[in-house]
């Protein structure tokens, strides 16, 4: 019965996302780009904090001292399930972005607010377009909004984490950007543990960043490898 509540009202939910588009589209037009950036941000934020507790979840951020102020940043994250998403967007207080593959283009309301996060979307079945896609990505980056990566690929589904893919890092190499991991713990309890929607105790914990000076950065294989270990090390602690 909770799980059928909840999913009538986020279709309720998203149906009110869709007026605040509207809005945020009439705003566009009179705000100043600063001042709309922000409004972006603070609907986003709480559009990820009300998804993560409508499900009666709590969440703990770790360490949050250690995300860098002013520096362009990519973050770099494990997997474990959908709720990886709002949980970033809701929490971490960067307003971010995400690399989307492009079936979400089809989805009303949420690709319409991607597009303002801004989330770039990805073609993986054509290197040439992946490639654009990072292109773009960096740009983003370089512009002072950081974006999120899951070198995973696809949702874990559980603790344990898929091998990363190498073609991830680009991004962050092209976007000359600081590396700053995130390990998530909990989100796939939530509904992908069973397609019921469960409350449980969410944690996500920033850590410590890696800068161009890094001899990791320019070894793609070292990067992954230690990235891979870092990430999994903290979710197991966690």
């Amino acid at each position: 019965m909770k799980s059928m509540l909840w999913k009538i009202w986020f279709i309720f939910f998203m149906l009110i996302c869709l007026l605040a588009y509207l809005l945020l589209i009439l705003s566009k037009l009179i705000l100043p780009y600063k001042a709309y950036r922000k409004v972006v941000h603070v609907c986003v934020r709480f559009w990820g904090r009300t998804t993560v507790h409508s499900t009666g979840s709590k969440v703990e951020v770790l360490d949050a001292h250690k995300l860098p102020d002013s520096e362009n940043v990519c973050f770099v994250a494990n997997h474990q399930g959908m709720f990886d998403i709002p949980l970033v967007l809701g929490f971490i207080d960067r307003p971010c972005g995400f690399i989307a593959k492009k079936e979400l283009f089809k989805i009303p309301v949420l690709s319409w607010w991607m597009h303002e996060i801004p989330c770039v979307f990805i073609d993986r079945t054509s290197a040439r377009k992946a490639i654009d896609s990072f292109a773009k990505s960096a740009a983003v980056i370089k512009a002072g909004h950081p974006m999120v990566i899951f070198p995973e690929g696809t949702r874990s589904r559980s603790d344990k984490m898929g091998g990363f893919h190498l073609g991830s890092f680009k991004l962050p190499m092209m976007a000359e950007a600081v590396i700053v991991p995130l390990a998530i713990k909990g989100t796939w309890h939530v509904i992908e543990e069973d397609t019921k929607i469960h409350s449980v105790p969410l944690k996500m914990k920033i850590l410590d960043p890696i800068r161009q000076d890094d001899p990791l950065y320019k070894d793609k294989h070292a990067l992954s490898e230690t990235l891979h270990d870092r990430i999994r090390t903290a979710v197991e602690e966690m």
